[in-house]
């Protein structure tokens, strides 16, 4: 009998140091394995990890902010959708971190959150911003301080911010993609986007603001939205020079812009102009042949133009016509593609 007893004994002190070792010699597991999603009572999901400690802070000490691993990109990434309040926010960041950064800042369909308050984060960076469909009014200067060397995509879309710190923009090295379309700024300034050299996609639509300043300096953009802005009368030139070969897509729609000054933007092959329902008269020569002879494509559709001798060149033998909308109309609705070219004979 007392054999057994000692028998088991060693079976359980070697199934205890066995489970101990896996835990402490990562050796053991496959470091690279996903992680699984440990679902806890209360319903919150904290990640495990096989063969190394969990990297995530406890659930309990950030609730109701959740912890979650993305095995796709191998990092980690917090949603706080269900905060209650800015102070509730900011004593979640004051909980113990095993570390410091994560992949994505979550926050969706939240009505509790007016403010996100300078130092907000505590010290946590992150490399995505997203903030979706929130009540969200100000944004204060360095609130997003502790991303300033993380951050690549800073996603605002459908808040309602009134102040967004523009002048910080130039201590976010590595951003490619800024995103504060349907907020309601009133003033945006232009000139904080200089410099940034990681920039491909900046989105400032639908916010009904004044445009201050030129978009100039951004060598890698691809993509910029200013639809449904205070942007009137004159386009001048130099307003969009980024210095981009890679610039495809310049949106200016549903402004009220009267006309467009020659240079006014950058001459890349087969860049998408939209300038749709604006108060354009006439297409003049000057500022968009250059774009179109460069592959480049307009659509000026619900603009009030006149279609006098001041469209003409566009039916002349490089037949130019072919690479603007098919549905830009006249002032009495009749398309461009249907006049008859030998009305402008003697232009």
């Amino acid at each position: 009998m007392k054999s057994l007893i000692i028998l088991l004994l060693y079976i359980v002190v070697r199934s205890v140091s066995g489970q101990l070792n896996d835990h402490q010699d990562p050796t053991h597991k496959d470091i690279y394995s996903q992680s699984k999603i440990h679902v806890k009572q209360d319903g919150r999901h904290q990640p495990e990890y096989y063969g190394y400690e969990p990297t995530c802070p406890d659930a309990d000490d950030i609730a109701p902010c959740v912890s979650t691993y993305d095995s796709w990109y191998n990092a980690t990434d917090l949603e706080c959708s269900a905060v209650e309040s800015e102070e509730q926010l900011k004593q979640i960041f004051k909980a113990d971190f095993p570390f410091k950064n994560f992949h994505q800042f979550n926050l969706f369909s939240n009505n509790n959150i007016k403010v996100l308050e300078a130092g907000v984060f505590n010290g946590i960076s992150f490399e995505i911003i997203n903030i979706y469909a929130t009540d969200l009014e100000v944004v204060e200067l360095h609130a997003l301080d502790s991303c300033y060397e993380t951050a690549t995509e800073i996603d605002l879309y459908y808040n309602n911010i009134q102040y967004f710190p523009f002048d910080e923009l130039s201590l976010f090295p590595k951003l490619r993609n800024v995103y504060i379309s349907t907020n309601s700024l009133s003033v945006i300034q232009a000139d904080a986007f200089y410099g940034l050299t990681a920039l491909e996609g900046l989105d400032i639509s639908y916010n009904n603001a004044d445009i201050v300043g030129t978009f100039q300096d951004l060598p890698n953009l691809q993509r910029i939205y200013l639809d449904s802005n205070n942007i009137t009368t004159t386009i001048p030139a130099q307003f969009i020079k980024t210095g981009s070969s890679h610039l495809s897509f310049i949106g200016l729609g549903h402004n009220n812009i009267v006309s467009v000054e020659p240079g006014a933007f950058d001459i890349v092959d087969s860049l998408v102009i939209n300038m749709q329902d604006n108060s354009l008269s006439t297409l003049d020569e000057a500022t968009w042949r250059p774009y179109l002879e460069a592959g480049g494509t307009l659509s000026a559709v619900l603009n009030p133009l006149v279609c006098g001798c001041d469209i003409a060149w566009l039916f002349a033998e490089d037949q130019l016509l072919e690479q603007v909308n098919e549905y830009t109309t006249c002032s009495d609705g009749e398309r461009l593609q249907d006049l008859v070219p030998s009305i402008f004979d003697n232009c």
